[in-house]
Parts: structure tokens; C-alpha cells; sequence
């Protein structure tokens, strides 16, 4: 996939479903076509609908070039979803309400389009622990005058020799390790922190109570000036969904990998929610 200069650029160069769908297919099946029934390779492709489908010529299973993933089963048209994708791995992402207005389509469709990325983006984020030498901070998302609007946080991030944040997770702790009161995070909560998404080989550096780590303290700052300017702010419901996408999109970064090319890949491989 070409890098584009800008969303017109991407726009124009997939400006047809036959386009999306080729490059949806390539996703799919880098090595050739396999049925997902019963792994034959030969196929014969079925035009009459607006989007293809591949036959088996061993059991002659139809397979739609949306089945499987995370379009299954929508209407909408693929170059409205590439359209989103590329939106959603631009640096700031976008809201609902602006992507309804940029696509031409409803909220309501806007949103389950963006819901259904951002699961993709969580699928993909999880795959990968934290590895290396690893900093926590327990911290909120919320109003720091307001106990009980607090939202509580654990950050944790692979770090370089100069204390930089590289890989980075960002999770909602189990309301079972939250004391209500203060919302502060238990140390219950920083161990199911740890056992499920450091690697066993990971080097931990135990966080030092009161002690801030600042530079997951700057994270933090960005995640809710994020939420904040992006969306008008994100209650408990959603944070988590909101906080993966954006550490899926700043581990990318730091990576200095095409975040496009990726989210692609993601969206093909995860199956509908």
C-alpha cells in the first residue's frame, strides 16, 4: 500500500469498491486464497453482487471478501470504511460526530463504524506484551478535585535507557481493585497488571508509592488532553476502548511504522463484534 500525501490523495486512489476490495483481499490472503472452510487454494469469483465472492472449487463454499472480518454483515460502502480507517490512524484520530460529517453518513453509522476499528485496534494491542525494562504508574483519568469523578488508570510502558516510553498499555483496573472512596488502585489491581500484560521475561521496576514516573505522567496528560479536545471527554463505559486506540496508535509511531497499513491488516484479521 503507497503512502498518500493527504486524504484527497487516498481518497482518489481508492475511490471504487473494486479498489478497496483488492487491497481487502491482498490483507486477507498475502499468500494466495484459501477457503476458510477447507483450506483449498482454487476459487472462482462470483460478480453479480456488489461485492465479490470466491467459490471453492473443492467444496464449493462462497466466501465474502467482508466475511471474517470486521465489515461482516455492513452495507456500508468499503470505500466508506477504508475512508474511516484512514482517519482513525491519523496521529489525532477523529470523533464520531466529525467522521458522520466527512463520510456523508449517520451518527449512528459513524459510530458502530468507528466502535468496530477501535475493536480491531484492541484485538491487535493485546497481542503484544510489554517486554524489556517496564515502568507502571497508577494514576486516573478525570478531575483531580473530584474523588468521585476519578477514573482510574494503569499505565505501563517498555522504557529505553533515557526513561522514554516506548510500547505502552493503558488499563482500567478491576473495579474489585479499586478502593471507592479515594478511587485509588490496590495493589491487587498493579499484580492482574502485571500477570496479564507484561511478558514473563520483563524486567519490572516496581513503582515507588507517591513517587510519580513522570513520563507516563506526561502520557497521561496527553491521553486526557486526547479525550478531552477530541471527544468532550469519555466516561467509564467507553475509556477503555478510547485509552487502546490510543496506545495502539503511539506504539505505531514510536515504531515509525505506517499506522494505515497496519490498521488494514487488523481490521481484516478481526472477526465482526
Amino acid at each position: 500500500i503507497p503512502s498518500f500525501e493527504s486524504f484527497e490523495a487516498f481518497c482518489q486512489h481508492f475511490n471504487t469498491e473494486a479498489a478497496c476490495a483488492q487491497a481487502l483481499f491482498a490483507e486477507r490472503w498475502p499468500d494466495g486464497f484459501r477457503c476458510p472452510h477447507c483450506g483449498h487454494p482454487r476459487f472462482s469469483t462470483i460478480r453479480t453482487r456488489r461485492l465479490p465472492l470466491y467459490e471453492c472449487l473443492s467444496c464449493g463454499r462462497q466466501t465474502s471478501i467482508i466475511s471474517g472480518t470486521i465489515m461482516q454483515g455492513s452495507s456500508t460502502e468499503l470505500t466508506r470504511w477504508f475512508q474511516a480507517m484512514y482517519l482513525m490512524a491519523q496521529p489525532g484520530g477523529i470523533s464520531a460526530i466529525r467522521l458522520s460529517e466527512v463520510l456523508q453518513v449517520t451518527y449512528k453509522t459513524a459510530w458502530l463504524i468507528s466502535h468496530k476499528i477501535r475493536h480491531a485496534m484492541q484485538r491487535t494491542e493485546s497481542q503484544k506484551p510489554l517486554e524489556g525494562t517496564v515502568r507502571i504508574q497508577c494514576t486516573f483519568y478525570g478531575y483531580s478535585s473530584f474523588f468521585d469523578a476519578r477514573q482510574p488508570l494503569i499505565f505501563g510502558a517498555t522504557v529505553d535507557s533515557e526513561q522514554r516510553p516506548l510500547h505502552l498499555k493503558i488499563k482500567q483496573p478491576h473495579p474489585n481493585h479499586v478502593v471507592n472512596k479515594q478511587r485509588m488502585i490496590l495493589e491487587s489491581g498493579v499484580r492482574e497488571f502485571v500477570d496479564h500484560h507484561l511478558s514473563p521475561h520483563a524486567n519490572l521496576v516496581r513503582p515507588r508509592p507517591i513517587t510519580p514516573f513522570h513520563p507516563l505522567i506526561r502520557v497521561r496528560v496527553a491521553l486526557t488532553n486526547w479525550l478531552n479536545q477530541t471527544f468532550q471527554g469519555i466516561g467509564a463505559k467507553h475509556l477503555q476502548a478510547y485509552s487502546d486506540e490510543y496506545a495502539y496508535r503511539h506504539n505505531l509511531l514510536i515504531e515509525s511504522k505506517p499506522i494505515f497499513p497496519s490498521l488494514l491488516h487488523g481490521c481484516a484479521a478481526t472477526p465482526v463484534l
